[in-house]
């Protein structure tokens, strides 16, 4: 990926819902990628997956996610016990999926809260890699 004309040598990986927990999957399946960015998505179940993530892992939650936001804890302490970089933020009342909500028209202030500082946050992360 990173030799493809269009790329300048570093790849990261972003994706959302379900495409998120396939984000932290790559993740511990490709020791090329810089970074991960995992907006709504559920982290792996084990240990032995967590362990081969060589790339720093930057979650984007809705705090009114209940089923997702339930998976954090254990994504930070797996994280964590195998010395890994998980950086969770959540976002104060803003529902799953608001990178797309929050630019809806009639969108409600938590989604478009949300949506601009996550995208403002996504901004800056790469500008790191």
């Amino acid at each position: 990926m990173s030799k493809l004309p269009a790329c300048y040598g570093k790849v990261a990986v972003a994706g959302f819902c379900w495409g998120g927990a396939q984000t932290f999957r790559f993740a511990s399946n490709n020791k090329e990628i810089k970074a991960a960015f995992v907006f709504y998505g559920t982290g792996p179940e084990k240990a032995d997956d967590v362990s081969r993530i060589n790339a720093p892992v930057y979650g984007f939650y809705g705090g009114n996610d209940a089923r997702v936001n339930a998976t954090i804890p254990k994504s930070t302490e797996m994280m964590k016990k195998a010395g890994k970089t998980y950086d969770p933020v959540t976002y104060a009342d803003a529902g799953h999926g608001f990178m797309r909500a929050g630019e809806a028209p009639d969108a409600n202030e938590a989604n478009k809260k949300a949506r601009d500082e996550a995208w403002q946050r996504l901004k800056e992360a790469l500008k790191k890699i």
